[in-house]
């Protein structure tokens, strides 16, 4: 695989506005019917911190009758956007299952995942989780955390080059030399 070319998996519950996200990114388009979606697959390349970076981008069904097709997903992903409804508590609370769900799918507790707060345009009267949850929520899994609005176009693109940033990380970790000794010194042994 290019290490240029990033696979980005779009998760989270049903009506939080991931379609919207993809589309806006993709096309600089807002849809306002939701439609559910069983999975939709983009191809974009952008610029992520002067280096290009080529997206294959898999927008993935909330519901929970496709959970089987997501686990399958989830394991070819290589970086993933996370996505609640700021108006919508529920939302927010699923977000563990979805990231269980990424983690047990990859075999790997360390997966690049940028956590996605949506619709933060919306007057604050309507919101249901806070910004400093989101955060929090974020910190305790060591993830990038973001407030996105489609809508308004807030943080669409930095969304993705973000998850761009996350898998690099991990891929150069992945890449680095491997120490034999843990970083201890080596004991020499003598023989008499």
């Amino acid at each position: 695989m290019s290490e240029h070319k990033y696979q980005v998996v779009i998760a989270g519950p049903g009506s939080v506005g991931k379609s919207a996200i993809t589309l806006q990114f993709i096309s600089q388009q807002f849809i306002r019917d939701y439609d559910p979606t069983i999975e939709e697959c983009y191809k974009k390349h952008i610029f992520v911190d002067n280096e290009v970076a080529y997206l294959d981008i898999l927008d993935t069904a909330g519901q929970e009758e496709y959970s089987s097709l997501r686990s399958h997903h989830f394991q070819n992903g290589d970086g993933f956007l996370l996505v609640y409804s700021c108006d919508n508590r529920k939302s927010f609370e699923e977000i563990g299952e979805f990231r269980d769900e990424i983690i047990r799918a990859k075999d790997d507790d360390d997966v690049p995942i940028v956590l996605l707060a949506n619709k933060c345009d919306l007057p604050k009267t309507d919101q249901q989780v806070s910004k400093k949850e989101g955060q929090d929520l974020a910190k305790s899994y060591g993830y990038s955390f973001l407030e996105t609005s489609a809508k308004s176009v807030i943080n669409i693109e930095e969304s993705f080059a973000q998850c761009v940033r996350e898998i690099r990380k991990k891929r150069a970790v992945n890449n680095a030399p491997q120490s034999t000794t843990g970083g201890k010194k080596k004991k020499k042994c003598y023989l008499m």
